[in-house]
């Protein structure tokens, strides 16, 4: 029965994203269009901000009912696994370039953040209420730093603002078509975990994290197929931000909780070496070819081997 339904949800998942992720583009297009944004900006804050959402729904719905455990593990394991699998999976695609000097400067920052949060963690042992401010106090700092530096003027004109509002609410009923995706794909995954006795860490930073990364994968997969390659890399990194700045911050004053040294040694670092990678390839090649993607999604399955050996030792 459990398999039946395990089966079901995650064909269901699969259609939900797959019209969330093709409405969320459309909308994404016209919308930096109206408002004057570059196509990296819009996919770095709005669509980021759409596909954050799994991320922070169920990370704290985790803290809340007391596994704060779980819900490090999904931040930690969504920053690991996005970049890699979307990145990997959109080169495989067909090439396309990714020279951006925003692209640049938000890789340093994201690898700051994340080195930021083993400096913390390491030397405190713990994710207390202050630490999540520090990290919460980033998060309209970037999305303001982003607008900003996206040249829009600001300005709309009267016969725009009814297209904006169709654009924000196709974009929000597509959010809501990927978050209810995400979730029967969560769930159908977590029924099949729990029979294999999983602990909290490990099944918020594989399962539910690869879960909450699906949203992410099916609009940059969905962008690229459309030849908005701007929108794939702007979301990819904005969703990163917003998960280590926003969702980790509330997750921390939700409840504060101590963290396992090792389990952060073994994470962390992976998701310093995926974003300097992108940083790398947007330095040098200014492309995403086979070769990086191969080499992104060969990251992608050694963290997974290395944690899961990790969890079986």
């Amino acid at each position: 029965m459990i398999l039946l339904l395990s089966i079901t949800a995650f064909i269901g998942s699969m259609l939900l994203l797959y019209l969330g992720s093709e409405g969320i583009i459309h909308a994404a297009t016209r919308l930096a269009s109206t408002l004057n944004l570059h196509k990296t900006v819009v996919g770095t804050v709005f669509v980021a901000s759409v596909t954050s959402a799994p991320e922070l729904l169920s990370s704290l719905t985790a803290a809340i009912f007391g596994s704060s455990h779980m819900a490090l593990g999904n931040i930690i394991g969504s920053n690991i696994y996005n970049v890699p699998l979307i990145i990997g999976i959109c080169g495989l695609i067909g090439t396309f370039k990714i020279k951006n000097s925003t692209i640049g400067k938000e890789c340093l920052f994201l690898a700051g953040l994340a080195a930021l949060l083993m400096i913390l963690t390491l030397a405190t042992r713990t994710m207390a209420w202050w630490t999540g401010m520090i990290f919460l106090v980033f998060y309209p700092a970037f999305i303001y730093h982003s607008i900003r530096k996206g040249n829009g003027n600001g300005a709309l004109e009267n016969s725009r603002n009814k297209s904006l509002k169709k654009q924000a609410a196709a974009m929000v009923l597509s959010g809501v078509a990927l978050v209810a995706g995400t979730f029967l794909l969560v769930y159908s995954a977590i029924e099949l975990a729990e029979l294999f006795g999983l602990s909290q860490f490990y099944a918020g930073l594989t399962i539910m994290a690869l879960g909450c990364v699906a949203p992410e994968v099916a609009v940059s997969v969905a962008a690229a197929l459309h030849g908005e390659q701007e929108i794939s890399i702007g979301n990819v990194i904005g969703d990163n931000i917003i998960t280590l700045t926003l969702v980790l911050g509330l997750v921390a004053l939700i409840r504060s909780f101590t963290v396992n040294v090792e389990e952060i040694l073994t994470t962390v670092p992976f998701m310093v070496l995926v974003t300097l990678v992108l940083f790398i390839m947007n330095k040098r090649s200014h492309k995403i070819t086979k070769p990086w993607s191969i080499l992104m999604l060969a990251i992608a399955a050694f963290a997974f081997t290395i944690e899961t050996f990790n969890h079986l030792a």
